[in-house]
């Protein structure tokens, strides 16, 4: 059910930017956004179950790597859990590289180039 979950994001990331990915009059994403000195920082990105692997995340982080641009970062950031295997691999397609490792997760970076959407 959407409704909690937003509810939820509105307490949990209330100092972050969201943005929500709507399809068909109806939100099937989410992504909240970290503005740090060199980088923006995805601290969260989720998409509805009954949307994924149509491209939504991948629309979602192009839209973020745009933005991350414009703004003069240099580059996206973003902690994965090590068991969360389809999210790194959208993440390493993406561009995302191994920045650090902690004993759950993945610290993964994406550097920001020309060849980004303008």
């Amino acid at each position: 059910m959407v409704i909690p979950y937003v509810m939820f994001s509105e307490v949990y990331f209330w100092r972050q930017r969201r943005y929500f990915a709507m399809m068909r009059q109806q939100i099937v994403g989410l992504i909240a956004l970290e503005e740090r000195a060199e980088t923006l920082y995805v601290s969260n990105l989720a998409v509805s179950p009954l949307f994924r692997r149509i491209g939504v995340a991948s629309y979602v982080l192009s839209y973020v790597a745009l933005k991350a641009r414009k703004l003069g970062k240099k580059a996206l950031e973003l902690s994965v859990n090590k068991a969360n295997i389809p999210a790194i691999r959208l993440y390493i397609e993406y561009g995302f590289r191994l920045r650090a490792e902690k004993p759950r997760t993945f610290i993964l970076r994406r550097e920001i180039g020309s060849c980004d959407l303008q």
